[in-house]
């Protein structure tokens, strides 16, 4: 009996290995790999370029997607269409819907597609700028209750429509859209972003006396290419979008975060020890100003917070402090100081010294030092103007005093603008002994 029973079950398990019991055509499904929310007015239904809407006149919302084709995608070999020059156009079906919520249009273009669609391959998803200055609440409604777009979608503001700079880019190397916006989200390079996904996004809506931020893309140019290129970053009051930081400014919040991805900072020539300082003496051969470029790899900030307002100089550190600065100028609220350390190397030295020794190169640290203090100011400033606190300087102070923050609270966007928390930005040069002419 013991050998009919194993017989059995392994006939069962033979079964089991040898078919499939259930799939998916790959021509039959749509994975939505990019999308853009748009508000305002109704938007199309069809192909990129086409005619028609869906949802109505009068809408709120539109979702374009971007999805790959892959008869579009495969070489001719093999049955496909193949791709060429301008892949974007030639690779990708584009489609839009519109209803009265992300998620009503999200439905509209399901019922208007041929495929099934499959918005959790959804990686990125663009903001047009309406859409933010109606409010994020919407779409993350959708992200985190419908289930559609995954949590881990990476998010992007777009100043104007979202739909007509997705509808715009066509990556180099036939590389898809998704890609395109994978390597601009690297860590490890200058001239990426700091990417912002939806389970981020919802963390710090839920966190006291912070407010959100966003990266702003914009399409860049190049070689008859055309891809997604960081342009700042978008503040938002709660969810609601109020204002920009330019990409100088960006990185000025980012460094008092501790946040700032590698980038390069270019200073003055510093003055010769016991020769006459000045830009003149410094420069190079030619008459060119002379300039000490850093490359900035690693950043750490805190944000301290002192019970009470103080009157304090501000303190300079050694190796490269910030410059004056108050307390907090508020009565009833307390002393706060962002401690910003920079880890940057020597990348290029074009001054009249041609060898460099120690006391040049901390001298041009200071100078460095001082430049990014005022980064971080000026984007605090204007964060202040605004009303929004994206440096967490309130969640510091609910973190060390919960019970003063909920009593001051109320009042606190008001505060921000009278507020003066006084920054200290020290810069390491991790390597300085270089020279900018053969021995």
């Amino acid at each position: 009996m013991g050998r009919i029973r194993a017989a059995f079950l392994l006939i069962l398990v033979a079964l089991g290995l040898a078919g499939c019991w259930g799939y998916n055509e790959v021509n039959d499904l749509a994975f939505v790999t990019t999308a853009a929310l748009d508000a305002g007015a109704a938007g199309g239904s069809g192909e990129a370029g086409g005619s028609g809407t869906a949802g109505g006149s009068g809408t709120a919302y539109r979702w374009t997607v971007a999805v790959p084709v892959p008869e579009l995608v495969l070489p001719a070999s093999v049955g496909g269409g193949g791709s060429a020059a301008g892949g974007a156009a030639r690779t990708n079906l584009f489609r839009s819907a519109a209803g009265p919520a992300p998620r009503a249009a999200a439905e509209a273009l399901e019922a208007g597609f041929p495929r099934e669609v499959r918005w959790s391959f959804a990686d990125h998803v663009l903001i047009g700028e309406e859409a933010a200055r109606r409010g994020l609440r919407p779409l993350l409604e959708m992200v985190s209750r419908a289930y559609r777009v995954e949590r881990r979608a990476s998010l992007y503001v777009v100043r104007g429509q979202a739909s007509s700079l997705l509808q715009s880019l066509h990556p180099a190397l036939d590389r898809s859209l998704a890609r395109s916006f994978d390597a601009i989200g690297r860590k490890n390079r200058p001239g990426t972003l700091r990417s912002v996904d939806a389970n981020t996004l919802l963390r710090w809506l839920d966190t006291p006396g912070l407010d959100p931020f966003l990266p702003v893309v914009k399409a860049a140019e190049a070689s008859g290419a055309v891809s997604p290129s960081p342009d700042g970053v978008a503040l938002f009051r709660r969810d609601r979008l109020v204002g920009f930081l330019p990409p100088p400014l960006a990185d000025g919040l980012l460094m008092a975060r501790g946040e700032a991805h590698p980038f390069m900072l270019s200073v003055r020539c510093p003055a010769a020890p016991g020769g006459a300082g000045g830009e003149a003496a410094q420069a190079p051969a030619g008459g060119r100003p002379g300039t000490v470029t850093f490359r900035v790899e690693r950043n750490k900030a805190r944000v301290r917070v002192t019970p009470g307002p103080q009157a304090g100089a501000g303190g300079v550190a050694p190796a490269a402090g910030s410059g004056p600065g108050g307390g907090s100028g508020v009565a009833g609220l307390p002393s706060f100081l962002i401690e910003v350390r920079l880890e940057a190397v020597l990348f290029e030295w074009d001054c009249a010294a041609r060898t460099l020794d120690l006391a040049l190169v901390e001298a041009a640290g200071r100078e460095a030092a001082r430049q990014a203090r005022d980064r971080i100011r000026a984007a605090l400033g204007r964060a202040a103007e605004l009303g929004v606190d994206p440096a967490g300087l309130g969640t510091a102070w609910y973190r060390h005093d919960p019970k003063g923050w909920r009593a001051a609270a109320p009042g606190w966007r008001q505060a921000l603008r009278d507020l003066e928390p006084r920054v200290r930005v020290t810069v390491h040069v991790r390597g300085y002994q270089l020279t900018s002419a053969a021995p």
